[in-house]
């Protein structure tokens, strides 16, 4: 079953990997490793392409005219 969220996703992913977060949120590692597993076919925590940033590199003091 895939998460509804992608706060729910990352949630399943922390748990299916650390079994100390599992057992804090009371999730299951079995329930959160089957929702790893289909959110990893759904795609839903594909990592986002990075913004370019508004603010324009710094010129170095070298470089003035």
């Amino acid at each position: 079953m895939p998460s509804k969220s992608p706060s729910q996703a990352r949630m399943m992913a922390a748990a299916a990997h650390d079994p100390g977060f599992a057992k804090k949120v009371g999730v299951p590692r079995g329930v959160a490793r089957e929702f790893n597993q289909a959110d990893a076919k759904t795609g839903i925590l594909r990592k986002r392409k990075q913004r370019k940033s508004s603010i324009p590199p710094r010129m170095s003091a070298g470089s003035m005219p």
